[in-house]
């Protein structure tokens, strides 16, 4: 929400009317700053109303909340409602990069955060409730092991693209006369 296309998103479809759902997953940090220390206004939702648009926060971190919030939006919007904005209040467990040391939080504050990781949570209440069987939850992790094998060695066994064709379509391509 730092960035220009943001703000001129937003004002389009609140000028234009759009069916637009407006997402925001904030998981309270930039890169490695927090969310406090370089945003003057940090209640997202307040940003996003001034563009005249309903905007509300949701638990992030809760599935069923989400969809709760994602399906009223949707249905304002389809009834004519013109765009909303969700704030997904979440949190980042990993490092923003591979090359991010993750000095700017403690690592208390990361485990605090992993006790409420959607997954876990999710798949608690459907087990409390008797909807997940271990057998349906072993072929679902099954399932979702074998579809990221499959991608990986997809990309694997893929072609380089040739260093002839890096740069094509970056700029647009000079016409050839006839």
């Amino acid at each position: 929400m730092a960035e220009g296309e943001f703000h001129e998103s937003m004002n389009l479809a609140a000028l234009w009317d759009l069916p637009v759902l407006f997402c925001c997953e904030n998981n309270l940090y930039a890169m490695g700053t927090a969310l406090s220390r370089y945003q003057s206004e940090t209640e997202l939702t307040l940003k996003a109303s001034v563009y005249r648009m309903p905007a509300w926060s949701v638990d992030g971190m809760d599935v069923l909340a989400v969809e709760k919030a994602a399906h009223a939006a949707v249905d304002a919007i389809r009834a004519g409602g013109g765009p909303h904005f969700l704030e997904l209040r979440t949190y980042r467990f990993r490092a923003h990069s591979m090359f991010d040391p993750e000095l700017y939080r403690a690592k208390d504050e990361v485990e605090d955060w992993k006790a409420r990781d959607p997954i876990d949570t999710f798949r608690a209440r459907l087990e409390e409730a008797s909807l997940l069987p271990q057998a349906d939850l072993d072929a679902i992790e099954a399932e979702a092991a074998a579809e990221v094998r499959r991608a990986i060695d997809f990309a694997e066994a893929g072609t380089w693209e040739p260093v002839s064709e890096l740069t094509r379509f970056v700029t647009s391509e000079p016409e050839v006369a006839a």
